[in-house]
């Protein structure tokens, strides 16, 4: 099965390649390609259909790999650290496990979401949100769990700015298991 699909892949890459050059013996001239590729249009029309669709067929997976190198580029997985000739590489995962201790003390991790974002060399950008009952009782605990993540990451990642974000959410109160549930019926 592996080699049938390579072998279907390879076909699909040489008709894209012939089409790929049928098309441009048509835009450039190339001495003997241009004009057998003329005689052959001339005598099958729809290879102008054909090349048309390579053209498309190219474009598209072209516009896919833009698509997908620009996503992939803006994830960065570490954090470096130039210190004039010294270069350190700090993982993404140590910087989520600094921030976590920092307001594990504060508040249960399970009550939070936390995401780490890594931009460009030497930036962070630290958002947690934080579900709670209500936004204005625990406003203060907000503004010290920010306090308590700037000043690890600061202490932590001494010259690598960072900012931190931190979001209240109202979560409505759920109900207790034992009043949500049907009364068993005694006969």
């Amino acid at each position: 099965m592996k080699r049938l699909l390579k072998i279907i892949f390879l076909f699909i890459i040489l008709i894209l390649f012939i089409g790929t050059l049928g098309s441009l013996s048509q835009l450039v001239d190339i001495p003997w390609l241009s004009y057998q590729v003329d005689g052959l249009l001339y005598n099958y029309p729809w290879l102008f259909s054909f090349f048309e669709w390579t053209l498309l067929i190219l474009g598209g997976l072209l516009l896919l790999s833009l698509v997908a190198v620009l996503s992939v580029s803006g994830r960065r997985k570490r954090l470096v650290i130039k210190d004039g000739k010294n270069r350190i590489e700090v993982p993404k995962s140590t910087v989520e496990q600094i921030v976590k201790d920092a307001y594990s003390t504060i508040i249960h991790p399970d009550k939070t979401k936390m995401t780490v974002r890594i931009k460009g060399k030497e930036k962070v950008a630290i958002k947690l949100k934080v579900d709670v009952r209500s936004k204005e009782r625990y406003q203060p605990l907000g503004e010290e769990i920010k306090e308590a993540v700037q000043g690890a990451s600061d202490t932590a990642l001494e010259s690598i700015d960072s900012r931190v974000t931190v979001q209240l959410r109202e979560k409505e109160p759920t109900e207790s298991t034992a009043f949500g549930k049907k009364q068993s019926r005694v006969i």
